[in-house]
């Protein structure tokens, strides 16, 4: 790309054809995002001339944010007809910092990172994000130990107990993975726990969930080789028999809605005397003060994992479910100066992003809100 064009686009001297032609080339640019000191600054530039793009469609306004790594805080990317497009703002004029009169600018908060709290059967508790790597704990028939970001439970040869129970916990702005004895793969989500044996049984493996975690169950064959041992996860009124898959349980107290996503194998969800079989791509669930269970098909698993991948997906959501998901990864408080917004977003955000760079994200997207130290308002 020639220095003149792009300086013809940021003078907003450019033709239509020389404009694209920009357009296209910014679009192509690949990760990662930092190889000179050139590009940077004419990438800030243009960050700084882009407009928030939307459309109107039976009257429910909606704003497509999409890989932020790539275009940063100020793209906005419209999806119409197969084609993507940048909407630039070719005014002369700068526009202001939405976020310029937050105090954001003096206090900012970076996101959530691998914390959490492990009680032992004893009470006695472990802050994992303080801790040493390295063996924590070795009780009866398990080794415990912690390494990156991973608390692992490695049987040993001894017989252990399976009423043993152990709890691990996330605070607000926290996430953390575990590894359970039969080497099932737990994530756990921000504000979210799991309670399990330090040894599991021959008959059954059974967990507790509150919040969210996502699950890679292991096969585990039964002692007579003609079965496998099931494995139980209770979350809430909802009881979740696993047969050897990989689902997401979201199961949040303050949340309208409790559901439990199937990626891979097969799961049967019960609650109050009715179940519901899944196979992968649907879910199934509750909503709070009614006990009937449904079922949804062809349902977006990448949205039910994103915050796994360390990511914001937001499809057609409200606003105060975005900020719940904001809340929760960054530890802030959330506030309405009146009524929320009845708008609805689609869109993606890193969430290793700092709240600034989010919050800023949002601002462009058509949400008003203002951060002081760790309290957002919206209005």
């Amino acid at each position: 790309m020639q220095k003149e064009l792009i300086h013809k686009y940021l003078e907003g001297t450019a033709t239509d054809e020389e404009r694209t032609e920009v357009e296209l080339w910014y679009a192509s640019i690949q990760l990662p995002l930092r190889k000179s000191n050139d590009h940077n600054a004419v990438r800030s530039r243009i960050y700084a001339r882009i407009e928030k793009a939307k459309y109107h469609d039976d009257g429910i306004r909606k704003y497509r944010w999409q890989n932020w790594r790539l275009f940063s805080a100020a793209a906005a990317i419209v999806l119409v007809a197969g084609s993507v497009f940048l909407m630039f703002n070719n005014s002369q004029k700068s526009g202001r910092n939405a976020l310029s009169g937050n105090s954001v600018l003096g206090y900012d908060i970076a996101p959530g990172g691998d914390q959490a709290i492990l009680t032992l059967a004893d009470g006695h508790q472990i802050s994992l994000d303080t801790v040493a790597e390295g063996k924590l704990k070795a009780s009866s028939g398990v080794q415990i130990s912690k390494a990156k970001g991973t608390i692992l439970y490695s049987p040993t040869n001894e017989n252990g107990s399976a009423e043993r129970y152990n709890v691990l916990s996330t605070p607000k702005g926290a996430k953390f993975k575990l590894i359970l004895p039969d080497g099932s793969n737990v994530w756990l989500n921000a504000l979210s726990s799991i309670r399990y044996p330090e040894v599991f049984s021959g008959t059954g493996r059974y967990v507790e969930v509150k919040g969210e975690a996502y699950f890679e169950v292991a096969h585990l064959e039964a002692k007579d080789k003609k079965s496998r041992v099931p494995f139980i996860v209770q979350a809430g009124s909802e009881k979740i028999e696993v047969l050897g898959t990989h689902f997401n349980v979201h199961y949040y107290q303050d949340e309208p809605e409790r559901l439990t996503t199937l990626l891979e194998g097969a799961v049967k969800v019960s609650s109050h005397s009715k179940s519901v079989l899944l196979s992968p791509g649907q879910a199934a669930g509750q909503e709070i003060g009614n006990q009937e269970l449904f079922r949804l098909d062809n349902v977006n698993t990448d949205l039910a994992i994103a915050w796994k991948n360390d990511e914001f997906r937001f499809r057609n959501s409200t606003v105060p479910q975005i900020m719940k998901q904001i809340s929760r990864w960054y530890d802030v408080e959330v506030v309405y100066q009146g009524a929320p917004p009845k708008d609805r977003f689609s869109g993606t955000i890193s969430r290793q992003e700092t709240l600034s760079h989010v919050l800023e994200i949002l601002e462009r997207g058509g949400i008003k809100l203002k951060l002081n130290e760790r309290k957002i308002t919206v209005y």
